[in-house]
């Protein structure tokens, strides 16, 4: 680029030269007088005109390097490092295995549960591993107008939601028991299927129409004390702990 600048520079110099030597040696009217005028304006308007559109082309560019610069400091500062355009093709078994905390939020969970449970095995043989799942809660409200927008029964939900409490249970049952195992009913109810270890948080959106769709997956980085989705969504996994209900623990229901 600046010897493509240079070369410019050159012919509009090279043109107020022609200039120079048209008025100092030259006669006027003459062959060479016009000539060497031609010759000298052409160099200078085309230099001049080239430079002018690259100083705006460049201005251009930077005006775009800038926005896409901009956007990608927000991107760092939101802690965001992978999307997923469809949530299936995101494998869990990392984050299940390697965390020492691990946290869901959902809805019913059973498809969830029942496609992880062999991890979540290993996973409660880990020492000292703490786990905690959140459901929507059977008897809310919010389990009525679940069933309404899945198209399927209220009994037909609240039974997938008991299934899933089994099956968590089952299989912490069956495992070496090192770890713990939590499970609460939401008191309201979840607007996404979350998910937290120490140092990330993952996000799947609910669509607001009914029936399934395929759904995006967004993954962010946490890091306590600085600012960022993660966070926030920590933060708000704190209220969540102290306002939901305690239901099973360690593979065993809590009498009420």
């Amino acid at each position: 680029m600046f010897k493509y600048y240079s070369t410019l520079s050159s012919l509009v110099g090279i043109g107020l030269f022609l200039f120079y030597a048209q008025a100092a040696w030259c006669t006027e009217g003459s062959f060479l007088y016009n000539a060497i005028g031609n010759i000298a304006c052409t160099l200078l308007i085309s230099g001049v005109l080239s430079l002018l559109y690259q100083i705006f082309h460049k201005a251009e560019e930077d005006k775009k390097l800038l926005t896409a610069f901009n956007i990608s400091t927000a991107i760092k500062k939101s802690g965001l490092v992978d999307i997923k355009t469809d949530s299936a093709q995101f494998d869990f078994s990392d984050i299940i295995l390697g965390s020492e905390k691990f946290v869901a939020i959902m809805n019913d969970g059973l498809r969830w549960v029942g496609n992880n449970s062999p991890r979540l095995e290993t996973r409660f043989n880990k020492r000292s591993s703490i786990t905690d799942f959140y459901f929507v809660n059977p008897q809310s409200d919010f389990c009525k107008a679940l069933a309404n927008k899945t198209n399927v029964s209220l009994d037909s939900l609240k039974n997938k939601i008991f299934q899933t409490i089994e099956l968590l249970e089952s299989t912490y049952n069956k495992s070496e028991k090192k770890g713990s195992l939590r499970i609460f009913f939401l008191k309201n109810y979840p607007t996404q299927s979350i998910f937290y270890t120490e140092n990330t948080v993952i996000v799947t959106p609910y669509q607001t129409s009914s029936g399934r769709n395929i759904i995006p997956l967004f993954v962010y980085h946490y890091k306590e004390n600085i600012d960022s989705i993660g966070t926030y969504l920590h933060n708000d996994l704190q209220n969540v702990r102290l306002e939901s209900l305690l239901i099973s623990e360690n593979g065993h229901k809590i009498e009420k």
